[in-house]
């Protein structure tokens, strides 16, 4: 008799119930076939695997060397039952997804674009939400997947790095700076700071308070915008200048001009998260779409 994961099974429930009557309940069996069972897999194996002589019944040594070994196996064959079930209804599925402003220009677009081409079938929604709100929208299951900026204060996300990014200098094209090869920010010392809202991306704003404080910079006054899509409009209307990541170079806006950031500065981070759970089946397919695309260099610049 060849040993199957069905004789496998029995011995495992067996052995850990350390008792027939209790082992065949678990198993939905009368008594006589299990014992038979057993029984048979021991003549198969050319051992014994139980000591019947003491109560409850024990494990030989040989007994102890198949249940690791079984327990491994039933692990591995449960494993890929689910990855395949999750393949599957992943073909069909769903996936919604929440980006901030600049990860559609550059990083998100490849990730999605991967996916695309191994899962065809699937719908993708995608909404353009701040990080706080991504955050909380993962929480609640009304997105699958979310592209922020730090900071990630829910620790039952699974946080995934997806680039790493410099800042740069956004300011009306008629400064008398724009034309220059870089700019300190002492040598904007009279022009107001456009700044995300403190609702919209906290951590973003901090990070940026925090590069004026170490270059000793300090902005004579404070504009505000939700998204770097409206602080690069004030950046147009001459309302100030902006530190923006360097993707949002790829907008176009007229009365904008960008310039590389001279003065020391962190660079931006972005992150892709969901809940560790990872109940829906295709948010793994999405996170190795991601890991792909980082090892390709596609997010790298």
């Amino acid at each position: 008799m060849r040993t199957d994961l069905k004789h496998l099974r029995y011995f495992v429930v067996l052995a850990e119930q350390r008792h027939f009557g209790r082992a065949a309940e678990i198993l939905h069996m009368a008594q006589p076939p299990l014992s038979q069972q057993i029984k048979a897999l021991e003549e198969s194996l050319g051992v014994e695997l139980f000591d019947r002589t003491v109560r409850p019944i024990g494990l030989t040594a040989a007994g102890r060397t198949l249940l690791r070994e079984a327990r491994q196996i039933l692990a591995q064959v449960e494993r890929a039952e689910t990855n395949t079930r999750r393949a599957g209804t992943a073909e069909n599925g769903q996936l919604r997804i929440g980006l901030t402003g600049t990860a559609t220009l550059e990083f998100a677009a490849p990730v999605i674009a991967l996916f695309k081409e191994r899962f065809p079938h699937v719908q993708l929604s995608l909404e353009e939400m701040s990080s706080p709100q991504q955050q909380q929208a993962v929480q609640k299951g009304d997105i699958h997947i979310g592209f922020i900026r730090p900071p990630v204060i829910d620790e039952n996300l699974e946080v995934s790095l997806v680039h790493q990014e410099p800042f740069i200098v956004a300011l009306p094209t008629q400064h008398a700076l724009a034309n220059d090869d870089g700019i300190r920010l002492r040598e904007l010392v009279d022009m107001p700071l456009v700044v995300f809202d403190s609702m919209d991306a906290p951590g973003f704003r901090d990070l940026i308070f925090h590069l004026c404080a170490t270059a000793d910079y300090r902005p004579p006054s404070i504009q505000e915008g939700h998204q770097v899509s409206t602080m690069l409009c004030l950046v147009a209307s001459n309302a100030g200048f902006a530190l923006v990541p360097q993707s949002a170079r790829r907008i176009q806006l007229d009365g904008v001009t960008f310039q590389p950031l001279l003065d020391e500065s962190p660079l931006i981070e972005l992150y892709a998260i969901c809940s560790r759970d990872k109940k829906a089946p295709f948010i793994e397919e999405f996170l190795r779409a991601i890991d792909d695309c980082r090892a390709a260099k596609f997010l790298t610049r």
